[in-house]
Protein backbone atom coordinates (compact mmCIF):
# COMPACT_ATOMS: atom_id res chain seq x y z
CA UNK A 1 0.00 0.00 0.00
CA UNK A 2 1.27 3.49 -0.91
CA UNK A 3 1.74 6.22 1.68
CA UNK A 4 1.94 9.99 1.48
CA UNK A 5 5.42 11.51 1.54
CA UNK A 6 4.19 15.02 2.38
CA UNK A 7 1.43 15.70 4.87
CA UNK A 8 0.84 19.12 3.27
CA UNK A 9 0.26 17.58 -0.14
CA UNK A 10 -2.03 15.01 1.47
CA UNK A 11 -4.16 17.77 2.99
CA UNK A 12 -4.18 19.66 -0.32
CA UNK A 13 -5.18 16.46 -2.14
CA UNK A 14 -8.23 15.92 0.06
CA UNK A 15 -9.19 19.61 0.00
CA UNK A 16 -9.12 19.65 -3.81
CA UNK A 17 -11.03 16.37 -3.90
CA UNK A 18 -13.85 17.66 -1.76
CA UNK A 19 -13.97 20.97 -3.65
CA UNK A 20 -14.42 18.98 -6.84
CA UNK A 21 -17.04 16.84 -5.15
CA UNK A 22 -18.98 19.86 -3.88
CA UNK A 23 -18.83 21.62 -7.25
CA UNK A 24 -19.89 18.50 -9.15
CA UNK A 25 -22.54 17.67 -6.58
CA UNK A 26 -24.06 21.14 -6.54
CA UNK A 27 -23.90 21.46 -10.33
CA UNK A 28 -26.93 19.20 -10.73
CA UNK A 29 -29.18 21.45 -8.64
CA UNK A 30 -29.41 24.53 -10.90
CA UNK A 31 -31.02 22.46 -13.66
CA UNK A 32 -33.36 20.71 -11.21
CA UNK A 33 -34.37 24.05 -9.66
CA UNK A 34 -34.83 25.64 -13.09
CA UNK A 35 -37.10 22.80 -14.18
CA UNK A 36 -39.09 23.07 -10.95
CA UNK A 37 -39.60 26.83 -11.25
CA UNK A 38 -40.67 26.66 -14.89
CA UNK A 39 -42.67 23.43 -14.43
CA UNK A 40 -41.17 22.60 -17.80
CA UNK A 41 -38.15 20.80 -19.23
CA UNK A 42 -38.40 22.43 -22.66
CA UNK A 43 -34.86 23.40 -23.71
CA UNK A 44 -33.15 20.54 -21.86
CA UNK A 45 -32.13 17.93 -24.42
CA UNK A 46 -33.46 14.52 -23.37
CA UNK A 47 -30.64 12.67 -25.13
CA UNK A 48 -28.21 14.50 -22.88
CA UNK A 49 -30.19 13.46 -19.79
CA UNK A 50 -30.38 9.74 -20.57
CA UNK A 51 -26.75 9.54 -21.77
CA UNK A 52 -25.73 11.31 -18.58
CA UNK A 53 -27.51 8.69 -16.47
CA UNK A 54 -25.76 5.87 -18.33
CA UNK A 55 -22.43 7.60 -17.89
CA UNK A 56 -22.76 8.20 -14.15
CA UNK A 57 -24.07 4.68 -13.53
CA UNK A 58 -20.99 3.18 -15.21
CA UNK A 59 -18.76 5.57 -13.29
CA UNK A 60 -20.38 4.53 -10.01
CA UNK A 61 -19.72 0.86 -10.76
CA UNK A 62 -16.08 1.67 -11.52
CA UNK A 63 -15.46 3.87 -8.46
CA UNK A 64 -17.31 1.65 -5.98
CA UNK A 65 -15.51 -1.48 -7.21
CA UNK A 66 -12.03 0.05 -6.96
CA UNK A 67 -12.74 1.63 -3.58
CA UNK A 68 -14.61 -1.18 -1.79
CA UNK A 69 -13.44 -4.44 -3.37
CA UNK A 70 -10.16 -5.81 -2.00
CA UNK A 71 -10.06 -8.26 -4.90
CA UNK A 72 -10.11 -5.48 -7.50
CA UNK A 73 -7.54 -3.54 -5.48
CA UNK A 74 -5.24 -6.58 -5.34
CA UNK A 75 -5.49 -7.07 -9.10
CA UNK A 76 -4.81 -3.36 -9.60
CA UNK A 77 -1.60 -3.50 -7.54
CA UNK A 78 -0.50 -6.69 -9.26
CA UNK A 79 -0.77 -4.85 -12.57
CA UNK A 80 0.58 -1.41 -11.67
CA UNK A 81 2.77 -2.10 -8.61
CA UNK A 82 2.18 -2.87 -4.93
CA UNK A 83 3.50 0.55 -3.88
CA UNK A 84 0.86 2.36 -5.91
CA UNK A 85 -2.10 4.06 -4.27
CA UNK A 86 -5.61 3.19 -5.45
CA UNK A 87 -6.63 6.09 -7.77
CA UNK A 88 -10.14 6.39 -6.35
CA UNK A 89 -10.92 8.37 -3.19
CA UNK A 90 -14.00 8.50 -0.97
CA UNK A 91 -15.17 11.73 -2.62
CA UNK A 92 -15.18 9.96 -6.01
CA UNK A 93 -17.59 7.34 -4.69
CA UNK A 94 -19.74 9.95 -2.94
CA UNK A 95 -19.90 12.02 -6.13
CA UNK A 96 -20.95 9.02 -8.24
CA UNK A 97 -23.77 8.05 -5.88
CA UNK A 98 -25.03 11.62 -5.71
CA UNK A 99 -24.77 12.06 -9.49
CA UNK A 100 -26.88 8.99 -10.21
CA UNK A 101 -29.57 10.12 -7.76
CA UNK A 102 -29.80 13.66 -9.14
CA UNK A 103 -29.80 12.46 -12.75
CA UNK A 104 -32.66 10.09 -11.95
CA UNK A 105 -34.48 13.04 -10.34
CA UNK A 106 -34.02 15.03 -13.56
CA UNK A 107 -35.52 12.14 -15.53
CA UNK A 108 -38.47 12.16 -13.12
CA UNK A 109 -38.95 15.84 -13.89
CA UNK A 110 -38.93 14.99 -17.60
CA UNK A 111 -41.65 12.45 -16.91
CA UNK A 112 -43.92 14.78 -14.92
CA UNK A 113 -43.29 18.30 -16.34
CA UNK A 114 -44.26 19.89 -19.65
CA UNK A 115 -41.85 18.78 -22.37
CA UNK A 116 -43.44 20.20 -25.52
CA UNK A 117 -42.86 17.84 -28.40
CA UNK A 118 -39.33 16.93 -27.35
CA UNK A 119 -38.45 13.27 -27.08
CA UNK A 120 -35.51 10.91 -26.75
CA UNK A 121 -34.04 10.26 -30.19
CA UNK A 122 -33.73 6.81 -31.71
CA UNK A 123 -29.97 7.27 -32.00
CA UNK A 124 -29.67 7.90 -28.26
CA UNK A 125 -31.78 4.85 -27.39
CA UNK A 126 -29.63 2.71 -29.72
CA UNK A 127 -26.41 3.99 -28.08
CA UNK A 128 -27.69 3.28 -24.57
CA UNK A 129 -28.93 -0.21 -25.42
CA UNK A 130 -25.59 -0.98 -27.09
CA UNK A 131 -23.70 0.23 -24.01
CA UNK A 132 -25.83 -1.81 -21.61
CA UNK A 133 -25.62 -4.91 -23.79
CA UNK A 134 -21.83 -4.53 -23.99
CA UNK A 135 -21.64 -4.23 -20.21
CA UNK A 136 -23.70 -7.39 -19.76
CA UNK A 137 -21.46 -9.29 -22.18
CA UNK A 138 -18.35 -8.11 -20.29
CA UNK A 139 -19.82 -9.38 -17.02
CA UNK A 140 -20.27 -12.89 -18.38
CA UNK A 141 -16.83 -12.84 -20.04
CA UNK A 142 -15.13 -11.81 -16.79
CA UNK A 143 -16.88 -14.30 -14.50
CA UNK A 144 -15.04 -17.54 -15.48
CA UNK A 145 -11.53 -16.05 -15.11
CA UNK A 146 -12.44 -13.64 -12.27
CA UNK A 147 -11.01 -10.73 -14.28
CA UNK A 148 -12.63 -8.12 -12.09
CA UNK A 149 -10.12 -5.35 -12.80
CA UNK A 150 -10.68 -5.81 -16.52
CA UNK A 151 -14.44 -5.76 -15.93
CA UNK A 152 -14.46 -2.48 -14.00
CA UNK A 153 -12.10 -1.06 -16.64
CA UNK A 154 -14.79 -1.88 -19.21
CA UNK A 155 -17.30 0.14 -17.19
CA UNK A 156 -14.71 2.89 -17.00
CA UNK A 157 -14.36 2.82 -20.78
CA UNK A 158 -18.14 3.05 -21.14
CA UNK A 159 -18.32 6.10 -18.91
CA UNK A 160 -15.51 7.77 -20.88
CA UNK A 161 -17.40 7.12 -24.13
CA UNK A 162 -20.63 8.43 -22.61
CA UNK A 163 -18.80 11.53 -21.32
CA UNK A 164 -17.41 12.15 -24.80
CA UNK A 165 -20.77 11.98 -26.57
CA UNK A 166 -23.31 13.03 -23.93
CA UNK A 167 -22.73 16.77 -24.41
CA UNK A 168 -23.03 16.65 -28.22
CA UNK A 169 -26.88 16.49 -28.40
CA UNK A 170 -27.25 19.52 -26.10
CA UNK A 171 -24.59 21.51 -27.98
CA UNK A 172 -26.25 20.73 -31.33
CA UNK A 173 -29.67 21.51 -29.83
CA UNK A 174 -28.45 24.93 -28.66
CA UNK A 175 -26.93 25.60 -32.09
CA UNK A 176 -30.16 24.76 -33.94
CA UNK A 177 -32.28 26.87 -31.60
CA UNK A 178 -29.68 29.68 -31.42
CA UNK A 179 -30.51 29.77 -27.71
CA UNK A 180 -29.54 28.22 -24.38
CA UNK A 181 -32.88 28.97 -22.68
CA UNK A 182 -33.98 25.99 -20.60
CA UNK A 183 -30.43 24.67 -20.10
CA UNK A 184 -28.90 25.96 -16.87
CA UNK A 185 -25.54 27.72 -17.19
CA UNK A 186 -25.05 27.14 -13.47
CA UNK A 187 -24.60 23.43 -14.23
CA UNK A 188 -21.80 24.28 -16.67
CA UNK A 189 -19.95 26.74 -14.42
CA UNK A 190 -19.89 24.34 -11.48
CA UNK A 191 -18.93 21.42 -13.72
CA UNK A 192 -16.00 23.52 -14.98
CA UNK A 193 -14.82 24.12 -11.41
CA UNK A 194 -15.16 20.42 -10.57
CA UNK A 195 -13.22 19.25 -13.64
CA UNK A 196 -10.40 21.73 -13.00
CA UNK A 197 -9.95 20.85 -9.32
CA UNK A 198 -10.21 17.11 -10.05
CA UNK A 199 -7.37 17.43 -12.54
CA UNK A 200 -5.26 19.34 -10.00
CA UNK A 201 -6.06 16.71 -7.35
CA UNK A 202 -4.54 13.95 -9.47
CA UNK A 203 -1.52 16.16 -10.23
CA UNK A 204 -0.89 16.68 -6.48
CA UNK A 205 -0.97 12.92 -5.87
CA UNK A 206 1.45 12.27 -8.74
CA UNK A 207 3.89 14.94 -7.45
CA UNK A 208 3.83 13.41 -3.96
CA UNK A 209 4.32 9.85 -5.22
CA UNK A 210 6.92 10.94 -7.83
CA UNK A 211 5.06 8.84 -10.35
CA UNK A 212 2.61 9.64 -13.14
CA UNK A 213 1.14 6.15 -12.91
CA UNK A 214 -1.87 7.81 -11.30
CA UNK A 215 -2.75 9.34 -14.68
CA UNK A 216 -2.45 6.39 -17.04
CA UNK A 217 -3.61 3.99 -14.31
CA UNK A 218 -6.88 5.96 -14.15
CA UNK A 219 -7.28 7.19 -17.70
CA UNK A 220 -11.04 7.43 -17.21
CA UNK A 221 -10.71 10.23 -14.68
CA UNK A 222 -8.26 12.07 -16.96
CA UNK A 223 -10.59 11.84 -19.94
CA UNK A 224 -13.49 12.90 -17.74
CA UNK A 225 -11.71 16.13 -16.80
CA UNK A 226 -10.35 16.99 -20.25
CA UNK A 227 -13.56 16.28 -22.20
CA UNK A 228 -15.72 18.02 -19.60
CA UNK A 229 -13.50 21.11 -19.70
CA UNK A 230 -13.74 21.28 -23.50
CA UNK A 231 -17.53 21.11 -23.58
CA UNK A 232 -17.92 23.41 -20.57
CA UNK A 233 -15.96 26.09 -22.44
CA UNK A 234 -18.10 25.47 -25.54
CA UNK A 235 -21.34 25.88 -23.57
CA UNK A 236 -20.05 29.06 -21.91
CA UNK A 237 -19.26 30.48 -25.35
CA UNK A 238 -22.76 29.58 -26.54
CA UNK A 239 -24.41 31.12 -23.49
CA UNK A 240 -22.38 34.32 -23.02
CA UNK A 241 -21.04 35.07 -26.53
CA UNK A 242 -22.96 33.35 -29.35
CA UNK A 243 -26.53 33.26 -27.99
CA UNK A 244 -26.72 35.68 -25.04
CA UNK A 245 -30.14 35.78 -23.38
CA UNK A 246 -32.06 39.04 -23.41
CA UNK A 247 -34.00 40.22 -20.39
CA UNK A 248 -37.15 40.19 -22.44
CA UNK A 249 -36.88 36.52 -23.33
CA UNK A 250 -35.73 35.01 -20.08
CA UNK A 251 -39.11 33.42 -19.65
CA UNK A 252 -39.80 30.76 -22.27
CA UNK A 253 -43.32 32.06 -22.78
CA UNK A 254 -42.65 35.79 -23.38
CA UNK A 255 -41.70 35.50 -27.02
CA UNK A 256 -43.65 33.37 -29.50
CA UNK A 257 -40.65 32.89 -31.78
CA UNK A 258 -38.40 31.80 -28.90
CA UNK A 259 -41.11 29.50 -27.61
CA UNK A 260 -41.45 27.91 -31.02
CA UNK A 261 -37.71 27.34 -31.15
CA UNK A 262 -37.77 25.84 -27.69
CA UNK A 263 -40.43 23.38 -28.71
CA UNK A 264 -38.39 21.98 -31.57
CA UNK A 265 -37.66 18.28 -31.22
CA UNK A 266 -34.13 17.06 -30.68
CA UNK A 267 -34.51 14.45 -33.43
CA UNK A 268 -34.94 16.34 -36.70
CA UNK A 269 -36.46 14.39 -39.56
CA UNK A 270 -38.84 15.35 -42.38
CA UNK A 271 -41.67 13.44 -40.73
CA UNK A 272 -40.59 12.63 -37.15
CA UNK A 273 -44.00 11.48 -35.95
CA UNK A 274 -44.38 9.02 -38.80
CA UNK A 275 -40.88 7.65 -38.29
CA UNK A 276 -41.27 7.28 -34.53
CA UNK A 277 -44.66 5.61 -34.83
CA UNK A 278 -43.30 3.14 -37.37
CA UNK A 279 -40.39 2.33 -35.08
CA UNK A 280 -42.62 2.17 -32.02
CA UNK A 281 -45.14 -0.13 -33.71
CA UNK A 282 -42.29 -2.50 -34.57
CA UNK A 283 -41.17 -2.70 -30.93
CA UNK A 284 -44.73 -3.07 -29.70
CA UNK A 285 -45.40 -5.86 -32.21
CA UNK A 286 -42.29 -7.79 -31.14
CA UNK A 287 -43.16 -7.31 -27.47
CA UNK A 288 -46.74 -8.43 -28.13
CA UNK A 289 -45.53 -11.61 -29.81
CA UNK A 290 -43.27 -12.28 -26.82
CA UNK A 291 -46.00 -11.77 -24.24
CA UNK A 292 -48.85 -13.35 -26.21
CA UNK A 293 -48.48 -16.68 -24.44
CA UNK A 294 -48.40 -15.10 -20.98
CA UNK A 295 -51.42 -12.95 -21.75
CA UNK A 296 -53.54 -16.01 -22.49
CA UNK A 297 -52.89 -16.14 -26.26
CA UNK A 298 -55.07 -13.12 -27.04
CA UNK A 299 -54.47 -9.37 -27.17
CA UNK A 300 -57.75 -7.59 -26.41
CA UNK A 301 -57.00 -6.63 -22.81
CA UNK A 302 -53.67 -4.88 -23.52
CA UNK A 303 -52.89 -1.44 -24.88
CA UNK A 304 -53.41 -1.08 -28.61
CA UNK A 305 -50.26 -1.50 -30.68
CA UNK A 306 -51.11 1.66 -32.55
CA UNK A 307 -51.59 3.88 -29.49
CA UNK A 308 -48.01 3.72 -28.17
CA UNK A 309 -48.95 4.57 -24.57
CA UNK A 310 -48.11 3.57 -21.02
CA UNK A 311 -51.56 4.43 -19.63
CA UNK A 312 -52.49 1.87 -16.99
CA UNK A 313 -48.94 1.30 -15.75
CA UNK A 314 -48.55 3.01 -12.39
CA UNK A 315 -45.45 5.25 -12.45
CA UNK A 316 -45.00 4.99 -8.68
CA UNK A 317 -44.67 1.23 -9.09
CA UNK A 318 -42.03 1.79 -11.75
CA UNK A 319 -39.92 4.24 -9.72
CA UNK A 320 -40.08 2.09 -6.58
CA UNK A 321 -39.19 -0.96 -8.67
CA UNK A 322 -36.09 0.74 -10.05
CA UNK A 323 -34.97 1.72 -6.55
CA UNK A 324 -35.60 -1.81 -5.34
CA UNK A 325 -33.67 -3.55 -8.11
CA UNK A 326 -30.78 -1.08 -7.90
CA UNK A 327 -30.41 -1.76 -4.16
CA UNK A 328 -30.69 -5.50 -4.75
CA UNK A 329 -27.98 -5.33 -7.44
CA UNK A 330 -25.61 -3.58 -5.04
CA UNK A 331 -26.29 -6.23 -2.40
CA UNK A 332 -25.88 -9.22 -4.72
CA UNK A 333 -22.82 -7.89 -6.55
CA UNK A 334 -21.08 -7.01 -3.28
CA UNK A 335 -21.64 -10.42 -1.70
CA UNK A 336 -20.70 -12.28 -4.89
CA UNK A 337 -17.65 -10.29 -6.05
CA UNK A 338 -16.12 -8.69 -2.94
CA UNK A 339 -13.79 -10.92 -0.93
CA UNK A 340 -13.86 -8.38 1.92
CA UNK A 341 -17.65 -8.68 2.26
CA UNK A 342 -17.45 -12.46 1.98
CA UNK A 343 -14.79 -12.58 4.69
CA UNK A 344 -16.94 -10.51 7.04
CA UNK A 345 -19.95 -12.70 6.24
CA UNK A 346 -18.11 -15.93 7.13
CA UNK A 347 -16.68 -14.31 10.24
CA UNK A 348 -20.22 -13.52 11.40
CA UNK A 349 -22.04 -16.71 10.36
CA UNK A 350 -19.26 -19.32 10.28
CA UNK A 351 -16.29 -20.11 8.06
CA UNK A 352 -17.97 -23.25 6.69
CA UNK A 353 -21.06 -21.38 5.48
CA UNK A 354 -21.67 -20.86 1.77
CA UNK A 355 -22.21 -17.35 0.45
CA UNK A 356 -26.01 -17.05 -0.03
CA UNK A 357 -25.73 -15.31 -3.41
CA UNK A 358 -25.27 -17.25 -6.65
CA UNK A 359 -24.30 -16.12 -10.14
CA UNK A 360 -27.93 -16.22 -11.27
CA UNK A 361 -28.83 -13.71 -8.53
CA UNK A 362 -26.28 -11.22 -9.90
CA UNK A 363 -27.40 -11.85 -13.49
CA UNK A 364 -31.04 -11.33 -12.51
CA UNK A 365 -30.28 -8.06 -10.74
CA UNK A 366 -28.36 -6.64 -13.70
CA UNK A 367 -31.10 -7.69 -16.11
CA UNK A 368 -33.84 -6.29 -13.85
CA UNK A 369 -32.18 -2.87 -13.58
CA UNK A 370 -31.68 -2.69 -17.35
CA UNK A 371 -35.27 -3.64 -18.18
CA UNK A 372 -36.75 -1.35 -15.53
CA UNK A 373 -34.65 1.52 -16.90
CA UNK A 374 -35.89 0.67 -20.40
CA UNK A 375 -39.49 0.83 -19.15
CA UNK A 376 -38.69 4.24 -17.69
CA UNK A 377 -37.53 5.36 -21.13
CA UNK A 378 -40.86 4.17 -22.54
CA UNK A 379 -42.64 6.33 -19.96
CA UNK A 380 -40.60 9.29 -21.19
CA UNK A 381 -41.23 8.79 -24.91
CA UNK A 382 -44.76 7.30 -25.06
CA UNK A 383 -48.17 8.82 -24.37
CA UNK A 384 -48.93 8.70 -20.65
CA UNK A 385 -52.28 10.46 -20.46
CA UNK A 386 -52.52 12.51 -17.27
CA UNK A 387 -50.56 10.04 -15.15
CA UNK A 388 -47.49 11.18 -13.24
CA UNK A 389 -45.21 10.17 -10.40
CA UNK A 390 -46.82 11.07 -7.09
CA UNK A 391 -45.15 13.26 -4.50
CA UNK A 392 -45.22 10.54 -1.80
CA UNK A 393 -43.35 8.24 -4.20
CA UNK A 394 -40.72 10.90 -4.93
CA UNK A 395 -40.35 11.46 -1.18
CA UNK A 396 -39.96 7.71 -0.50
CA UNK A 397 -37.32 7.27 -3.21
CA UNK A 398 -35.42 10.37 -2.05
CA UNK A 399 -35.43 9.19 1.57
CA UNK A 400 -34.26 5.71 0.51
CA UNK A 401 -31.24 6.99 -1.41
CA UNK A 402 -30.42 9.62 1.20
CA UNK A 403 -30.41 6.84 3.82
CA UNK A 404 -28.14 4.77 1.59
CA UNK A 405 -25.72 7.68 1.24
CA UNK A 406 -25.65 8.17 5.01
CA UNK A 407 -24.95 4.45 5.49
CA UNK A 408 -22.00 4.69 3.09
CA UNK A 409 -20.38 7.46 5.13
CA UNK A 410 -21.11 5.64 8.41
CA UNK A 411 -19.50 2.42 7.11
CA UNK A 412 -16.39 4.07 5.65
CA UNK A 413 -14.37 4.70 8.86
CA UNK A 414 -14.88 1.16 10.25
CA UNK A 415 -14.91 -0.68 6.90
CA UNK A 416 -18.21 -2.28 7.90
CA UNK A 417 -18.94 -3.52 4.40
CA UNK A 418 -21.22 -6.39 5.40
CA UNK A 419 -23.35 -4.02 7.45
CA UNK A 420 -23.44 -1.58 4.51
CA UNK A 421 -24.63 -4.16 1.96
CA UNK A 422 -27.15 -5.36 4.55
CA UNK A 423 -28.52 -1.80 4.59
CA UNK A 424 -29.02 -1.99 0.82
CA UNK A 425 -30.72 -5.35 1.33
CA UNK A 426 -33.04 -3.73 3.86
CA UNK A 427 -33.86 -0.94 1.39
CA UNK A 428 -34.72 -3.43 -1.34
CA UNK A 429 -36.93 -5.38 1.07
CA UNK A 430 -38.78 -2.20 2.05
CA UNK A 431 -39.17 -1.25 -1.63
CA UNK A 432 -40.45 -4.76 -2.40
CA UNK A 433 -43.06 -4.49 0.34
CA UNK A 434 -44.44 -1.15 -0.83
CA UNK A 435 -43.76 -1.09 -4.60
CA UNK A 436 -46.79 -3.22 -5.52
CA UNK A 437 -49.24 -1.17 -3.44
CA UNK A 438 -49.68 1.76 -5.91
CA UNK A 439 -50.39 -0.60 -8.81
CA UNK A 440 -52.83 -2.67 -6.74
CA UNK A 441 -54.68 0.50 -5.68
CA UNK A 442 -54.74 1.81 -9.26
CA UNK A 443 -56.26 -1.48 -10.45
CA UNK A 444 -58.86 -1.26 -7.67
CA UNK A 445 -59.76 2.36 -8.47
CA UNK A 446 -60.06 1.63 -12.20
CA UNK A 447 -61.73 -1.77 -11.64
CA UNK A 448 -59.43 -2.96 -14.42
CA UNK A 449 -55.93 -4.34 -15.07
CA UNK A 450 -55.75 -3.02 -18.64
CA UNK A 451 -52.26 -1.63 -19.34
CA UNK A 452 -50.57 -3.77 -16.67
CA UNK A 453 -49.21 -7.01 -18.15
CA UNK A 454 -50.33 -10.21 -16.44
CA UNK A 455 -47.30 -11.86 -18.05
CA UNK A 456 -45.12 -9.86 -15.67
CA UNK A 457 -47.04 -11.31 -12.72
CA UNK A 458 -47.08 -14.92 -13.90
CA UNK A 459 -43.35 -14.94 -14.55
CA UNK A 460 -42.66 -13.08 -11.29
CA UNK A 461 -44.71 -15.68 -9.43
CA UNK A 462 -42.68 -18.47 -11.05
CA UNK A 463 -39.44 -16.66 -10.18
CA UNK A 464 -40.48 -16.11 -6.55
CA UNK A 465 -41.40 -19.75 -6.03
CA UNK A 466 -38.26 -21.16 -7.67
CA UNK A 467 -36.07 -18.64 -5.84
CA UNK A 468 -37.50 -19.81 -2.53
CA UNK A 469 -37.00 -23.47 -3.51
CA UNK A 470 -33.40 -22.73 -4.52
CA UNK A 471 -32.60 -21.45 -1.04
CA UNK A 472 -34.35 -24.45 0.55
CA UNK A 473 -32.24 -26.85 -1.54
CA UNK A 474 -29.03 -25.16 -0.43
CA UNK A 475 -30.11 -25.21 3.23
CA UNK A 476 -31.02 -28.92 3.08
CA UNK A 477 -27.65 -29.76 1.55
CA UNK A 478 -25.73 -27.77 4.16
CA UNK A 479 -27.87 -28.97 7.09
CA UNK A 480 -28.15 -25.33 8.14
CA UNK A 481 -30.88 -22.72 7.80
CA UNK A 482 -28.45 -19.83 8.17
CA UNK A 483 -28.92 -19.39 4.43
CA UNK A 484 -32.38 -17.96 5.19
CA UNK A 485 -31.68 -15.65 8.11
CA UNK A 486 -28.21 -14.83 6.75
CA UNK A 487 -29.91 -13.58 3.58
CA UNK A 488 -33.20 -12.34 4.98
CA UNK A 489 -33.61 -10.00 2.03
CA UNK A 490 -33.84 -12.84 -0.46
CA UNK A 491 -36.28 -14.72 1.80
CA UNK A 492 -38.61 -11.76 2.22
CA UNK A 493 -38.48 -10.81 -1.45
CA UNK A 494 -39.82 -14.27 -2.32
CA UNK A 495 -42.64 -14.24 0.24
CA UNK A 496 -43.78 -10.66 -0.45
CA UNK A 497 -43.59 -11.13 -4.23
CA UNK A 498 -45.65 -14.32 -4.06
CA UNK A 499 -48.32 -12.59 -1.94
CA UNK A 500 -48.76 -9.66 -4.32
CA UNK A 501 -48.53 -11.90 -7.40
CA UNK A 502 -51.48 -13.88 -6.08
CA UNK A 503 -53.35 -10.61 -5.40
CA UNK A 504 -52.75 -9.37 -8.96
CA UNK A 505 -53.84 -12.72 -10.43
CA UNK A 506 -57.04 -12.52 -8.41
CA UNK A 507 -57.62 -8.97 -9.69
CA UNK A 508 -56.94 -9.95 -13.30
CA UNK A 509 -58.78 -13.26 -13.55
CA UNK A 510 -61.49 -13.01 -10.84
CA UNK A 511 -62.32 -9.44 -9.80
CA UNK A 512 -61.74 -7.50 -13.02
CA UNK A 513 -61.62 -9.99 -15.91
CA UNK A 514 -60.92 -8.38 -19.26
CA UNK A 515 -63.53 -8.42 -21.98
CA UNK A 516 -62.85 -8.45 -25.69
CA UNK A 517 -63.91 -4.83 -25.84
CA UNK A 518 -61.53 -3.80 -23.11
CA UNK A 519 -61.99 -0.37 -21.68
CA UNK A 520 -59.25 2.18 -21.16
CA UNK A 521 -58.52 3.63 -17.72
CA UNK A 522 -60.71 6.69 -18.29
CA UNK A 523 -63.99 7.15 -20.17
CA UNK A 524 -62.51 10.03 -22.18
CA UNK A 525 -59.64 7.90 -23.39
CA UNK A 526 -62.06 5.10 -24.28
CA UNK A 527 -64.07 7.41 -26.49
CA UNK A 528 -60.98 8.79 -28.20
CA UNK A 529 -59.45 5.37 -28.83
CA UNK A 530 -62.70 3.92 -30.12
CA UNK A 531 -63.21 6.89 -32.43
CA UNK A 532 -59.69 6.45 -33.79
CA UNK A 533 -60.37 2.79 -34.48
CA UNK A 534 -63.64 3.64 -36.29
CA UNK A 535 -61.90 6.28 -38.41
CA UNK A 536 -59.06 3.87 -39.24
CA UNK A 537 -61.56 1.27 -40.43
Amino acid sequence: MGYWNSSYLEVLYYVLGWIAFCAWAICFYPQVILNFRRKSVVGLNFDFAVLNLTKHTCYLVYNASLFFSSTVQRQYRQKFGFDQMIPVAANDVAFSIHAVLLTVLTLCQIAIYDRGNQKVSKASIAIILTALFSAAVCVFVAMPSHSWLWLVSCFNTLQVVMTTIKYIPQAVFNFRRKSTIGFSIGYILLDFVGSTTSFFQMTVESIDQRSWMNFYGNIGKIMLSVVSLFFDILFMLQHFVLYPSKSSVISPTTNAEDKASLLETSDHHPHPDDEIHKWGRGIQFIWRCYTMFWDGLHLPHGPSVSTLNVVGLNFDFLMLNLTKHSSYLIYNASLFFSSAVQRQYRKKYGLDEMIPVAANDVAFSIHAVLLTAFTLFQVVIYDRGNQKVSRPCIAIVSVAWLSAAICVFVALPRHSWLWLVSCFSTIQVVMTVIKYIPQAILNFQRKSTVGFSIGNILLDFLGGVTNYCQMAVQSIDQNSWVNFYGNIGKTLISLVSIFFDILFMVQHYVLYPSKKTATSPTPDVVTEEQSRDIEAR
